[in-house]
């Protein structure tokens, strides 16, 4: 995603580290990169995949960091859209000295809001505001007056609240309509988090070609294969659903069922399943 972009524009090498059920492969990450400066990682909701890392893992990643005097970008999208079970804590929250904490407010409240924060080690303070400073002199201050009394008098964790129920039935809702329509396709990939889900195809189902010909039908779905980092990739599509209501989404199932007919006919293989999907470090 974007991260590579910028840090490819400073010429700072980045490596890709395998993930699995698991989250990030932190062993093999520093086998591939022992001299490593920085692990960007997104821990409470991996992309695209959707599982969390593992608190065995977060132990391992922030002893890596301490061991070698390195940093951890912790960025917590997405965290608080957990459906079941406890949320992991933040491995600032475990470590503050070595994590630098990403979180923005677009998924809670509105995304033209375009306000985000990060939480930096005091020894990074003074770097981060004068990067800041560089890059956009001109913060939207009233905005940032408005979300502070906004938090202060609890609506923040009360919008939250209902996103979260909100979004919790509409994921329902896909997996329902998958079931239904999709049986033979429906091999999801386990995620309790985010705002899509991800559904893998037989082996050798051109996804890119998938995702084409659902654009034909006014369905936008993303493709995984291209995510790998280096091949043989797998096949599945990435299905959003947090702006659509249930009804909706049944709909959009059905029309996804179309394609998948009309593209690959009754043709049926081993269900494509992850063995490990690159992710950023």
């Amino acid at each position: 995603p974007g991260i590579e972009a910028v840090l490819g524009n400073f010429n700072i090498a980045t490596w890709r580290i395998p993930v699995d059920g698991q989250g990030i492969d932190v062993k093999e990450g520093i086998l591939r990169c022992p001299g490593a400066r920085v692990a960007f990682v997104t821990p409470s909701h991996q992309y695209p995949l959707g599982m969390p890392l593992s608190m065995p893992r977060r132990t391992s990643l922030l002893s890596w960091a301490r061991n070698n005097n390195a940093w951890v970008v912790e960025d917590d999208y997405d965290s608080e859209l957990r459906y079941a079970g406890y949320p992991f804590p933040s491995l600032q929250g475990l470590d503050p000295s070595r994590v630098v904490y990403l979180g923005t407010m677009s998924k809670m409240l509105f995304s033209s809001l375009r306000l985000g924060y990060a939480i930096v080690p005091e020894p990074l303070i003074d770097a981060f505001a004068g990067a800041r400073a560089m890059i956009d002199r001109h913060s939207p201050t009233p905005d940032q007056h408005v979300l502070a009394s906004y938090m202060r008098e609890g609506l923040f964790e009360a919008q939250v609240r209902r996103i979260r129920g909100a979004y919790s039935e509409r994921r329902g809702a896909l997996i329902k309509a998958i079931e239904q329509e999709l049986p033979s396709w429906s091999t999801l990939q386990p995620s309790d988090q985010g705002m899509h889900l991800v559904l893998w195809l037989p082996l050798g189902i051109d996804d890119v070609k998938i995702a084409d010909e659902a654009g034909k039908v006014r369905l936008v779905v993303r493709p995984i294969s291209p995510m790998f980092a280096n091949p043989p990739a797998r096949f599945g599509l990435m299905l959003g659903f947090g702006g659509f209501t249930p009804g909706e989404l049944q709909a959009a199932v059905r029309r996804l069922k179309d394609v998948l007919d009309a593209s690959v006919g009754a043709i049926r293989g081993p269900l494509s399943k992850p063995e490990h999907l690159a992710a950023e470090a």
